[in-house]
């Protein structure tokens, strides 16, 4: 079993190097607008000619698999992972933000934003590690971003994640995560806390003891009425903060992990596909209004860009591992037994 480091890929910068099975050193991504384009470039170039047929290989075979974008379209309820699906989706998520970071954004655009919010923000590009079928050596492809300024207990800090749709589709953002530590001695009012949030997102319409969410219809509206399973809208796992260490991986990209995240295990994540969450903790109906909080966590996410993309992921893999064996099996046919 492989072993990563930190938590998985929920899956955030850039999507793509697909290709290649050799390792490779993490790039040090001075210019990481400039590497998430030319990634997803090749991409591009490596998903098209997967349509093509291939050298001595059957033009029609009935075990051939579709590639990722038609896939997705094949999937119940019509194209869901496409890389066009996904820019439609982006393009209906945008009504909210998090300091002016929005769900759908490029690399380029979020960094932009980041920069301009607070340019004191070290910006950091964390790589997943990425196993193409049959092998284990890995390509590191970026995957987030992790923005954040030299912790200060005493003067407060904060910092900022963003993970970013997986390859072969688009590099979009599917998750934002923001965490704001308070100058020592400067705790405020969860009563204040809660009001600023509603002022920005509006009432909110699902809480637990601990957390208070906004969870939208793709329409920009907060329904009143909600079903029981919107919980697993309002419990988003938190996203890798980054080390510093340009050598350090975090999560894998793989037929399995993939799978496991879209498999039948983990179905409730599709009861928040038609959604958007805004979700900020410790501000829950547990937390009395007068509590002071010294800290606060607020997370957007879309599931539908962060759940589609990974089926698009383990579309185009399992079609690489089908294709594979498709390969060895011809082959096996082919040989002769040894003379008897």
């Amino acid at each position: 079993m492989r072993k990563s480091n930190k938590r998985l890929l929920s899956g955030l910068f850039i999507i793509l190097v697909l290709g290649g099975l050799t390792p490779v050193r993490a790039a040090q991504f001075q210019n990481p607008i400039q590497a998430a384009k030319d990634a997803y470039n090749k991409a591009k170039q490596d998903a098209q000619q997967q349509k093509q047929p291939q050298p001595n290989q059957p033009t029609n075979t009935t075990s051939a698999q579709p590639s990722p974008a038609q896939s997705g379209s094949a999937a119940p309820g019509g194209d869901c992972c496409s890389p066009e699906a996904l820019k439609k989706i982006a393009a209906s998520v945008g009504f909210v933000d998090i300091v002016g970071i929005k769900l759908g954004m490029t690399p380029e655009q979020a960094t932009a934003v980041i920069r301009a919010y607070k340019p004191t923000l070290k910006i950091e590009v964390l790589n997943t590690r990425l196993f193409h079928p049959g092998s284990d050596q890995f390509l590191r492809v970026p995957h987030y971003i992790s923005a954040q300024e030299p912790s200060n207990s005493q003067k407060g800090y904060e910092y900022i994640i963003l993970e970013f749709t997986q390859p072969p589709s688009p590099p979009l953002v599917s998750k934002i995560e923001r965490h704001v530590a308070m100058p020592v001695g400067q705790p405020v009012m969860a009563s204040s806390m809660l009001e600023s949030l509603r002022k920005k997102y509006g009432q909110d319409n699902f809480s637990t003891s601990d957390a208070r969410a906004w969870i939208y219809d793709l329409s920009g509206k907060l329904p009143v009425r909600l079903p029981k399973t919107a919980v697993y809208c309002a419990t988003p796992s938190e996203l890798a903060l980054g080390t510093g260490d340009p050598q350090a991986d975090y999560g894998e990209l793989s037929v399995d992990t993939t799978a496991s995240y879209i498999g039948a295990g983990n179905l409730n994540i599709l009861d928040c596909v038609p959604y958007v969450a805004v979700v900020a903790r410790p501000v829950g109906e547990g937390v009395a209004p007068n509590t002071q909080l010294i800290q606060l966590i607020v997370t957007l996410q879309s599931e539908a860009l962060v759940y589609n993309s990974t089926k698009a992921t383990y579309n185009w893999l399992k079609a690489e591992a089908d294709a594979k064996a498709k390969e060895q099996e011809d082959t096996a046919k082919s040989r002769t037994g040894p003379k008897l």
